[in-house]
């Protein structure tokens, strides 16, 4: 905080008060939309676009490994039925 003296009257005794620059804006408006806002918008942007791309990549993992274990029961359905065709054509 800054001490800015203030003179009161024609005393030479100086009152002293807080000037609190964070508080408020001196310029007109307090700059651009961006200036203000643009760190935490493309911070949020960004946490939510890897966010959403890690959980699609997860998704995508996920799903793959359920394709993958269809196939190889059908595979599996499929081998076994063949044998059982062998076994019968044999006899």
């Amino acid at each position: 905080m800054f001490l800015r003296p203030t003179i009161k009257n024609t005393t030479t005794r100086f009152n002293t008060t807080l000037c609190r620059h964070y508080s408020s804006s001196h310029t007109n408006g307090g700059g651009s939309f961006y200036y203000r806002y643009g760190t935490p918008l493309v911070k949020c942007t960004v946490l939510a676009s890897a966010t959403t791309m890690g959980y699609q990549l997860l998704w995508q993992h996920l799903e793959y490994q359920e394709y993958r274990d269809e196939s190889e029961h059908q595979i599996n359905e499929l081998e076994n039925r063949i044998k059982s065709l062998e076994e019968n054509g044999n006899k």
